[in-house]
């Protein structure tokens, strides 16, 4: 009898919605976030880089770069749409004052602009490849290489027929998704920019959202299906409402995604799509979903909090 007691309270505990543990606030509304050298980098509108420790979630300070003039107005700190950190560098796309978009790069103490609107890059993210490459994606669907060191772009590859969503690097950095509005997962060569592959049949409609780990794949679609692509077995998952965002943990053996209209995340395990547990999320949906290792899990969505879950 108190076996079965003792059973009960476990299946209760597994399946009830998990609260957040921390809720950390940045100094405006987050439009990107990465995790790397043990630092969480927000990337903020109008506000800079906000660098937050990942162990105890202190504020480290803030990365700021030029003011722009928008429209003859007042001068202001840009947007920045997309951030990235690697090593002793940090990368970041923001607003021009233009169509077009500039990109800074942090490094050595110093901020120089590495791209100008006069390029005609209408740059959505940006992820550095090593220390003298990054790699863009366009708007347009496009992909962009770059040499940092000879300040030239190495090439331009159009990785779909539609309107970019998402990219995401695999591991090795070998190896680049591309997710675009027609359901399709595009996988390019990083070093010569050639098309490798192209995954299609699970998402039928616009991918919001794409990661990569360990030979798996995960996305969020529009149509209201979690995709799963696997060696061994691909499949997806049913959802009552858009999917807006995914995560992968470090061993690929653990899922997340967006899952309802009350901003709830399920988790899963990957192999066979089984329940683990279910989050409650923040007030606004959540566009970012990072696994810190296989228990612990930092979302975002478009306002100035960060949320922290311990899942077990």
């Amino acid at each position: 009898m108190k076996l079965l007691a003792l059973l009960f309270i476990f299946t209760l505990s597994l399946y009830a919605i998990i609260s957040p543990s921390k809720i950390i606030q940045t100094d405006a509304l987050i439009s990107d976030m990465v995790v790397s050298d043990g630092k969480i980098y927000t990337a903020t509108d109008g506000k800079g880089i906000n660098v937050f420790d990942i162990d105890s979630f202190k504020k480290l300070g803030v990365i700021h770069v030029p003011d722009i003039t928008m429209g003859g107005e007042k001068s202001s700190s840009p947007k920045i749409y997309s951030v990235d950190h690697y090593k002793s560098s940090t990368v970041l796309v923001c607003e021009s004052g233009n169509t077009f978009r500039d990109v800074y790069l942090i490094r050595d103490g110093k901020t120089r602009k590495i791209i100008d609107n006069s390029r005609g890059l209408l740059i959505k993210k940006v992820r550095f490849i090593d220390l003298d490459h990054l790699l863009f994606g366009l708007s347009g669907d496009t992909i962009v290489l770059m040499d940092i060191s000879k300040n030239t772009l190495v090439y331009q590859v159009q990785a779909g027929g539609g309107t970019f969503r998402d990219m995401v690097l695999s591991p090795s950095k070998s190896l680049v998704a591309i997710a675009d509005e027609g359901g399709e997962i595009t996988m390019i060569d990083v070093k010569s920019g050639s098309k490798v592959k192209t995954l299609r049949g699970i998402n039928v409609d616009s991918i919001n959202h794409i990661d990569y780990k360990q030979n798996t794949i995960i996305s969020a679609g529009q149509d209201r299906r979690v995709g799963i692509y696997r060696t061994a077995k691909s499949y997806f998952i049913e959802t009552d409402f858009f999917v807006y965002a995914v995560g992968l943990s470090p061993s690929a053996s653990r899922a997340v995604y967006t899952d309802g209209m009350d901003n709830e995340l399920q988790v899963i395990a990957t192999a066979t799509g089984a329940k683990i547990a279910r989050l409650q999320g923040g007030e606004v949906i959540l566009d970012t979903l990072i696994f810190l290792d296989e228990h612990q899990l930092i979302g975002t969505g478009e306002d100035n909090k960060i949320y922290y879950w311990r899942i077990p």
